[in-house]
């Protein structure tokens, strides 16, 4: 499975629902840490940055995505940052790519998501630093 592809995957298991940077960030991170196997050795690889691992190829790959409609990146009325949402043509594509995958990998995928949707910023970056103390290491974070 290409990269690009599980940052579809990451982004439609939130069904449609908005998905912040930090939140799209570290799901990916998470599912890197936690299924190397099925992620393979191509998958992206984190630097600690700001606020945590972080890989700025997802946003651009993100970015083309939405050029093939399976993605949208948007901003609300007074909020700072965007939120990339699947479309449903983007959650059709991503239930095929499940079809590739085991079990416990999209289920694992979807409870990534649905954690990180259920923090605010601050508990999921400390929740990050808590597990991967290496992380911190060029934080501006102060929590």
């Amino acid at each position: 499975m290409k990269r690009h592809e599980w940052v579809l995957l990451v982004i439609a298991a939130a069904g449609g629902e908005g998905l912040s940077p930090v939140q799209l960030q570290k799901s990916l991170f998470l599912i890197r840490q936690n299924c190397k196997r099925a992620v393979g050795p191509g998958f992206y690889k984190f630097i600690p940055f700001d606020y945590g691992p972080f890989n700025p190829d997802i946003y651009s790959d993100a970015e083309d995505l939405e050029a093939e409609g399976l993605v949208t990146i948007s901003r609300r009325p007074g909020q700072r940052w965007v939120e990339y949402a699947a479309t449903p043509k983007g959650i059709e594509r991503a239930r095929s790519l499940e079809e590739d995958l085991p079990e416990p990998v999209v289920t694992y995928i979807r409870e990534v998501v649905a954690w990180a949707r259920r923090q605010s910023f601050n508990q999921l970056v400390s929740a990050i630093y808590q597990q991967y103390p290496e992380y911190r290491k060029n934080s501006v974070f102060q929590h």
